[in-house]
């Protein structure tokens, strides 16, 4: 703007403004234009903000955090108009006669092009890299951070996480009860043959597996104490434990035990090779056992609800349980509910009945955690997804400011063009050619640096979420979608506009205009 208005700085110092004077409009200008600015992007961040976070709505720190954007903001603003109050202040009246915007050294050469709308356009927008490498990086970077963050979004899929705890159906039941674990069991577990025989007879359910067989567990050594979730090795769990081991060896007797690894973190003292007293349950009797394995919790999904603080942090042999407890026949903790998944509702709501008509039983439902990983998703990515969009829409402010800066820059051109033959029609589609050159090459650069970028960040996701599993990438198609289709629309919406802006002018008109 400052090279725009260079020949009115040099006529005011024509009539006797002074370098301090000039110096002072334009910092006015600037300060102006700038306290706008903060003022809009201040307000639009605190309803953002209040928007995504309303529950964690804090005045205070707002405040502080509004003053602290001002300042810095303002900062900003001062020191880039620097530059520009010197050059404004610097011209001589002279000078800005004959100062001309974009002075640049021209090169000839001879090249044998077809000149028509679509080759002008192109050449148009080629005329000035530097301003077009940075209008097409502003838009590409906000669609390779929608890229990447969705991608992201649609591999972990609240259901695909959710199955991991549920792998057989959708539905478990579990012991819960306000009376320890092997209070329940001796008095009679609910999770009993009457109980499965009732579950059996819902129209729907097709089988009942045994899941978890689990005490509560106290182990310590002389100096530290821990506790947790004991899980009985069996066949159907064995297999799991092993691949997930990270350190040692799996049992080999009764008085061994694996337990996770994250213990050792804060119990140093407890690792492979170990001895440690354990007991299952309050008051019960304890025995010596070596630690001779460490395993992965991560790769071993058992809990109930939302977040599965009852997931087994050890795992012992059956034997030990028995030994334990041989008042106990049925250390039956967990049960999965295999259902017909055309059925689901109707299990779901008979199973409710059956859980409130019995005692110290829980039901436990894959929705409740697939709402808590859509909750999860929504927080942590929803966020992103919307700076992705505030960053395109930065990009979008750049072009809609070059287009308007060009729109003056081309007037007299273009009216020269119109004087020798161009039609009106053939500017509409030299203009939105050019436009559509920007959109494209945005769309170029999104797909050749965000898909790498967003495979690669899938990737190391997939093996953290899925027990080092890697899930093949899917392409967010509607995401993706729905930001070429706003990039080329606006693309298309800018040319337009540009063109009936034009046709406002006569052709006398826009060439006296410059002059």
């Amino acid at each position: 703007s400052i090279n725009d208005k260079i020949k009115s700085y040099g006529q005011l110092r024509t009539i006797g403004a002074t370098p301090k004077q000039i110096k002072r409009i334009v910092k006015n200008e600037g300060r102006k234009l700038g306290s706008i600015g903060i003022l809009i992007g201040t307000v639009l961040g605190v309803c953002g903000g209040f928007l995504l976070f309303s529950k964690g709505f804090n005045a205070v720190s707002y405040v502080a955090t509004v003053i602290l954007t001002l300042i810095s903001s303002w900062i900003m603003v001062s020191v880039s108009i620097r530059k520009p109050v010197k050059i404004a202040a610097g011209i001589s009246p002279i000078e800005a006669v004959r100062f001309a915007p974009a002075q640049k050294d021209i090169r000839s050469r001879k090249k044998n092009i077809k000149l028509n709308p679509v080759s002008m356009g192109i050449a148009n927008f080629r005329r000035d890299r530097k301003k077009t490498v940075a209008i097409v990086a502003s838009l590409s970077l906000g669609g390779i951070i929608l890229l990447v963050v969705s991608s992201i979004v649609l591999l972990r899929s609240p259901e695909a996480l959710a199955r991991q705890f549920f792998p057989d159906g959708d539905y478990k039941i579990y012991l819960d009860s306000e009376m320890t674990e092997e209070k329940v069991m001796a008095a009679g577990n609910p999770l009993n043959e009457e109980l499965k025989q009732e579950i059996l007879s819902i129209d729907g359910v097709t089988d009942i597996i045994p899941s978890r067989q689990s005490l509560h567990a106290t182990y310590k050594t002389e100096i530290h104490q821990a506790g947790g979730m004991c899980d009985m090795l069996t066949d159907q769990n064995y297999a799991a434990v092993e691949a997930a081991l990270t350190e040692g060896t799996m049992p080999t007797d009764s008085r061994s035990i694996v337990i996770d690894y994250n213990v050792l973190k804060q119990n140093e003292d407890m690792g492979v090779g170990s001895t440690v007293e354990i007991s299952l349950g309050e008051e019960q009797p304890s025995v010596s056992v070596t630690i001779s394995g460490l395993y992965a919790p991560a790769k071993v999904y058992s809990g109930h609800g939302r977040m599965p603080l009852d997931g087994a942090t050890l795992f012992a042999p059956e034997a030990l349980f028995h030994e334990l407890h041989p008042e106990i026949n049925s250390f039956d903790y967990s049960w999965s509910i295999v259902n017909d998944p055309k059925k689901t509702d109707y299990v779901g709501a008979e199973l409710k009945n059956i859980v409130a008509s019995h005692s110290n039983i829980a039901l436990d439902e894959i929705n409740t955690v697939i709402e808590y990983e859509e909750m999860t998703n929504s927080f942590a990515f929803g966020s992103m997804e919307i700076l992705s969009w505030l960053v395109f829409l930065f990009g979008v402010i750049n072009l809609i400011n070059t287009t308007l800066s060009n729109q003056i820059a081309r007037k007299q051109e273009n009216s020269i063009l119109r004087s020798i033959g161009l039609t009106q029609k053939q500017l509409c589609k030299m203009n939105i050619c050019e436009g559509l050159c920007y959109a494209l090459f945005a769309t170029l650069a999104t797909l050749i640096v965000g898909l790498p970028a967003s495979i690669f960040a899938c990737r190391k996701m997939s093996i953290g979420a899925f027990a080092g599993n890697v899930v093949p990438y899917k392409f967010p198609v509607l995401e993706m979608g729905l930001f070429i289709l706003v990039l080329f629309g606006m693309e298309l919406i800018l040319s337009v506009w540009t063109i009936r802006r034009q046709k406002k002018q006569s052709l006398i008109e826009q060439m006296r205009a410059m002059e």
